[in-house]
């Protein structure tokens, strides 16, 4: 059975997730000195089955955690090798030559931790509730299998909600391509979405572009 969103629900979610995409920002410069803006290229709504095709055999980094609190389901967020590099060099001061070390996969995963909690506080900060959620699990591979094995678990009635953003970081000028994947429990969503209105929720400007 597939799931079904009131149309006037679907600014919520656009809200929601910018949102998240903007605390990013706020959580690199806090947690890691980075000054830092996060512009939204796309947001869209997908089928889980359809994503792994999607990213195809490119090498990605993939960091993935599940939700303990509504809407439950699993977050996801994948980059690729450029900006991999581009974050283990920046959080080590070490240049990567050939593949990565020890110390870059320990920046990464710090990276994923930082950009993981920023979006799901900034997802529960507009929500007016508190999100529990576990240590974000970073893996590589292909994007098809990847994708296939973080949502093997998840029912046909889901919905996946794609975010593609760039995160810019001022000085040293850098840019962190992410994609972010937001695919929540298809009844508790629905259960949170039903009972909120764009106006009951917290719509404090995020520091995010490209809106």
């Amino acid at each position: 059975m597939p799931l079904l969103i009131d149309v006037r629900k679907l600014r919520i979610i656009n809200v929601l997730m910018e949102s998240g995409a903007g605390n990013v920002a706020d959580s690199l410069e806090s947690l890691a000195g980075l000054d830092a803006s996060v512009a939204v290229k796309s947001l869209s709504m997908v089928e889980p089955g359809d994503i792994p095709d999607d990213l195809g055999d490119e090498r990605l980094f993939c960091a993935s955690v599940k939700l303990t609190e509504p809407p439950y389901g699993y977050f996801v967020m994948t980059f690729g090798m450029e900006t991999a590099e581009n974050v283990a060099e920046h959080m080590t001061g070490r240049a990567v030559e050939g593949e990565l070390n020890q110390f870059h996969e320990s920046a990464l995963q710090e990276m994923c931790n930082i950009f993981t909690s920023g979006f799901i506080d900034g997802l529960a900060n507009t929500l007016g509730r508190s999100i529990e959620m576990g240590t974000p699990e970073l893996e590589h591979g292909t994007g098809r299998e990847l994708m296939a094995a973080n949502l093997s678990h998840i029912t046909d009635d889901s919905l996946a909600i794609v975010l593609d953003s760039q995160v810019d970081v001022t000085e040293p000028k850098q840019a962190f391509r992410i994609r972010i994947f937001l695919v929540p429990d298809p009844g508790a969503f629905v259960n949170v979405l039903d009972h909120l209105e764009v106006e009951d929720i917290r719509t404090e400007e995020p520091d995010v572009a490209g809106l």
